[in-house]
């Protein structure tokens, strides 16, 4: 009887820890683009940092940041429209970038369901501090980390 008790325990165990998928995974789905500053007056590409930078949606009501010294943007994307425009203020100066995409909806695991990834197409920008936009990696996609714009700098 104990034998017999003890191999359902064991068994259910095994089913149980076997089910369960990282749900880090299912979590981790990134939707931003990811942008690095870098000095438009440097022959090779030099990361830059910018000081007091705020940025916000356009068509949002709250800031990813505030005054906030960066190297790098993390821009969200909305999974209801293929543009988002957002405005970059670095102390007294305003930008603004418009990014437009395509979104695709992929299957990941039962567990997790679907998630979209995304394929950046344009994007458009003002020049009060930003001299050029650089895409160097099109795709948005689950889990990844890379950099997908460059934003040159004055």
């Amino acid at each position: 009887m104990k034998f017999r008790t003890c191999l359902l325990a064991v068994t259910a165990i095994v089913f149980i820890t076997a089910g369960c998928e990282n749900e880090e995974a299912c979590l981790s789905n990134q939707h931003s683009v990811q942008a690095g500053f870098f000095s438009a007056w440097s022959q090779t590409d030099k990361d830059s940092t910018l000081n007091e930078v705020s940025l916000f949606g356009l068509e949002r009501e709250d800031s990813i940041y505030t005054r906030e010294s960066l190297s790098e943007l993390f821009i969200p994307l909305d999974f209801e429209r293929d543009t988002v425009s957002f405005a970059v203020v670095a102390r007294t100066m305003k930008d603004t970038l418009r990014i437009a995409y395509q979104k695709e909806l992929d299957f990941i695991s039962r567990d997790c369901g679907y998630i979209f990834s995304f394929q950046i197409d344009t994007v458009w920008h003002s020049n009060a501090f930003i001299d050029s936009v650089a895409i160097e990696y099109t795709d948005i996609k689950y889990g990844e980390t890379v950099e997908n714009i460059k934003l040159y700098i004055y």
